[in-house]
């Protein structure tokens, strides 16, 4: 992993742009968590954040500890701009809330593929309609199953 990305002076002010326009302030937590989570283009854990800061911070710069980084993810899903997926085995994982979807999550590998919302739109209206139930904005399904890899037999163990 390079060191130098996650703190390049463009990411850093497409960050702050972000936290701004769910009206939260530029805070160096924030700013690393998310320079974290956006290049990776996948669902990490607090655990995987934290290893990540700890390679990709030049060593000047002291990387948030995990107390911090769990109130970061906390405020940032609350806020919209992160959303969690809640794994077998009590692990959260966290990704970008940017484009709605779902998540299918091999259960050989626990690879993590996501599934865009308007492919299961149809299905979410017609579960809504039969049962008078109205879904949040923020409503997503974790789907379970095997992912192409595994069902070739060999597991990926990589997120999608």
């Amino acid at each position: 992993m390079a060191k130098p990305s996650a703190l390049d002076p463009a990411v850093i002010e497409r960050i702050g742009e972000l936290l701004r326009a769910h009206g939260l302030r530029r805070m160096a937590s924030r700013i690393a968590v998310l320079a974290v989570l956006e290049p990776a283009n996948t669902h990490l854990s607090v655990a995987e954040i934290d290893e990540r800061l700890r390679v990709c911070l030049p060593a000047e710069d002291q990387p948030p500890d995990l107390a911090t980084i769990y109130r970061t993810v906390t405020t940032l899903v609350d806020q919209g701009v992160l959303h969690a997926l809640a794994l077998e085995g009590g692990v959260t994982s966290y990704g970008l809330a940017a484009d709605p979807h779902h998540h299918a999550v091999c259960t050989q590998c626990g690879s993590i593929i996501e599934v865009p919302a308007q492919q299961l739109s149809s299905a979410l209206e017609h579960a809504s309609a039969g049962s008078s139930f109205t879904l949040s904005e923020r409503a997503g399904l974790t789907l379970h199953g095997l992912c192409p890899q595994c069902q070739q037999g060999g597991p990926s163990g990589q997120v999608k």
